[in-house]
C-alpha cells in the first residue's frame, strides 16, 4: 500500500534542502571570489575596519583582506590612516576564507608566504647577520638567505658596519630548493621606494624651497645629493661663496646638508641645487667690514696679467692691480712680487658692493717692494701709463698707478667700433693716457688719448720750430711746411 506524504514534513524537508543549496552556492561564490583574487597579486582596496592588531580592506566582491596594523605605522610609529583610505598591498596567502595582505612582509606575515613574496615581488624584512664571501648572510622569517654586495645598496662603497646587525627590506630574486636557496636584493627594494618618493615629490617640490639631503657622491664638477628619493647636483660654483677647487674641500660623502632648489627638470631627471644659497652672502654686509683706507691681511689666491687676487675672508676677494705692486716702479707680472698662497698686508682703496669688487693696494712692507718709492699722483694734465681693466660700449676702464680707476671714453680715443676697440686695446694691455679731469667730489678720473696725441704733436712742432730759428731760410719746401705747422699751432 502506498504511503501518503505528510505535507508538513515535506515542506520542512524542502526548506532544509533549499538552505543547503543556498549554503553550497554561497560557499562556491566565496571560493570563486577568493580564486579571482588569488595569491601573488598586487591589489588596491579601501579600509573598512580598524582593529587593535589588524586592518581590514575591501578588495571587491564578498572578500575582505586583512593586513597587520604594524605594517601601516608611519616613521613616528603612529597609525595615521582612517576608514575609507585607499591601500595598495600584496596578496600573500589565503586561509579558511581569509585573504592575508602585506605592504612589506614582516614577521606579521606567515612564513609560508615567502614563495608568494618571490612571485609577487613583495618586499620582505630581513636581518643582516654577517659578512660572507661575495656578500652578506641575511635571516628572513628564520630562514637563511644571501644578498650580494652589489645588491645591498644603491651605491657601492658601504662598509659592513653599515649593515650587519640591522634590519632592512629586500626583494626575493631567487627562490629554489623549497626555500633552501634564497637570494635577496635590497637595491631593487630601495629603487622602487625611490621611484615612489619621486612621484610624490613631483607634486609638491618647488624651485626656491630649502630641503634636507645626504651627499651621495663627489665629482670634479660638483656633488650629488639625495633629497629624499631623487638626486640633485650642486655645481662647483654653488658649493660655497669662496672659490672652491674641489668638492671635497667643502663636503664628504654621507654629510647631511640643507640645500636650495635652484632648478627642476623632471623630464631630463635634472635637479639643480645650491649649498651656498642657504648661507649668508658675505657680500651683503661687506661695506660694514671693509671700507676705504681699512688695512688688513689676506692670502693671495691667484695671479693674472693685470694683478693679484687676495682673499680677505671666505667668499670675499679683492684685486691688487699690477700698477700698485711696485709703488711707482713698473712690474711686468705679479709673479715678480707675489706667489699664490702668500700672506700679504693690504689697504682697501675702493668698495663696490653691487658689483662685488674690492680694490686693494699692497702695503709698503711687502717683500720686494722698496719703501722709498712713492706712488705716482694722478692730477689733471698728468700723463700716466695704466692697464686696461675692462671694455664697455662707452669706453675703457683703466687701472692707474695710484690704485684708482679712470675712464677713457670712446670720444677720447678714435672713431672705432666696440669690436675694433677690443682688438686694438685688449684687456690687460698697457696704455698711456692723459688725465683731462679729476672730479674733487666723486674722485672720478677722465682720461684721453686725443689730448695726449695733441700734446705730443704740439711738443714736436715746438721742438721743430726751435731748431729752425738758427737757420736763415727754410727754402721753398721748408717755408711751405712751416706755414702749415704755424696754421696747426
Amino acid at each position: 500500500m502506498a504511503q501518503t506524504k505528510d505535507p508538513e514534513l515535506t515542506a520542512i524537508n524542502g526548506h532544509e534542502d533549499q538552505e543547503e543549496d543556498f549554503a553550497t552556492l554561497f560557499e562556491a561564490s566565496n571560493r570563486a571570489d577568493l580564486g579571482s583574487v588569488g595569491t601573488d597579486n598586487k591589489i588596491r582596496g579601501n579600509i573598512v575596519s580598524i582593529g587593535d592588531e589588524w586592518v581590514f580592506i575591501d578588495i571587491g566582491g564578498k572578500s575582505e583582506g586583512a593586513i597587520s596594523k604594524e605594517e601601516l605605522l608611519n616613521s613616528n610609529r603612529e597609525f595615521a590612516l582612517k576608514i575609507g583610505d585607499p591601500i595598495t598591498a600584496y596578496v600573500i596567502a589565503q586561509r579558511d576564507g581569509d585573504v592575508l595582505l602585506s605592504v612589506k612582509m614582516t614577521q606579521a606575515a606567515s612564513e609560508d608566504a615567502m614563495r608568494g613574496a618571490y612571485t609577487s615581488g613583495a618586499p620582505v624584512e630581513g636581518l643582516v647577520t654577517e659578512e660572507r664571501k661575495g656578500g652578506y648572510s641575511v635571516t628572513v622569517f628564520g630562514q637563511p638567505a644571501f644578498c650580494p654586495y652589489s645588491q645591498m645598496d644603491r651605491f657601492s662603497g658601504g662598509l659592513p658596519d653599515d649593515y650587519i646587525g640591522k634590519k632592512f627590506f629586500f626583494r626575493i630574486t631567487e627562490f629554489s630548493e623549497r626555500g633552501r636557496n634564497i637570494v635577496l636584493s635590497r637595491r631593487d627594494a630601495l629603487e622602487e621606494e625611490r621611484q615612489k618618493k619621486i612621484e610624490e615629490l613631483k607634486q609638491t617640490l618647488r624651485e626656491g624651497e630649502i630641503v634636507r639631503g645626504v651627499v651621495r657622491k663627489l665629482a670634479p664638477f660638483g656633488a650629488f645629493v639625495d633629497i629624499g628619493g631623487p638626486e640633485g647636483l650642486i655645481p662647483m660654483s654653488e658649493l660655497a661663496w669662496s672659490r672652491t677647487e674641489s668638492a671635497s674641500d667643502v663636503l664628504s660623502v654621507g654629510d647631511e646638508v640643507s640645500v636650495k632648489i635652484m632648478g627642476l627638470d623632471w623630464e631630463k631627471s635634472r635637479i639643480g641645487l645650491s649649498l651656498k644659497q642657504v648661507q649668508d652672502n658675505p657680500w651683503d654686509s661687506v661695506s660694514h667690514r671693509f671700507f676705504e683706507s681699512f688695512e688688513t691681511t689676506g692670502m693671495v689666491t691667484r695671479l693674472a696679467n693685470f694683478g693679484a687676487f687676495v682673499e680677505l675672508e671666505p667668499g670675499i676677494e679683492g684685486l691688487v692691480h699690477i700698477s700698485n705692486f711696485g709703488m711707482g716702479r713698473r712690474i711686468n707680472h705679479p709673479r715678480e712680487v707675489l706667489n699664490p698662497g702668500d700672506s700679504v698686508k693690504v689697504r682697501v682703496i675702493s668698495v663696490n658692493q653691487e658689483e662685488k669688487r674690492l680694490g686693494l693696494e699692497l702695503m709698503r712692507d711687502v717683500e720686494g717692494i722698496s719703501s722709498d718709492e712713492e706712488p705716482q699722483e694722478v692730477t689733471e694734465g698728468t700723463v700716466v701709463t695704466g692697464e686696461i681693466q675692462s671694455i664697455k660700449d662707452y669706453g675703457l676702464f683703466i687701472n692707474l698707478p695710484s690704485g684708482k680707476t679712470g675712464l677713457l671714453r670712446t670720444a677720447e680715443i678714435a672713431d672705432l667700433s666696440v669690436r675694433e676697440l677690443r682688438k686694438k686695446y685688449p684687456v690687460g694691455a698697457a696704455i698711456t693716457v692723459k688725465v683731462i679731469s679729476v672730479d674733487p667730489e666723486t674722485k672720478k678720473i677722465a682720461l684721453s688719448l686725443k689730448a695726449l696725441e695733441e700734446t705730443d704733436e704740439r711738443n714736436q712742432v715746438q721742438d721743430y720750430l726751435k731748431s729752425g730759428r738758427t737757420k736763415k731760410s727754410f727754402g721753398t719746401f721748408g717755408e711751405l711746411l712751416k706755414s702749415k705747422l704755424d696754421k696747426k699751432l
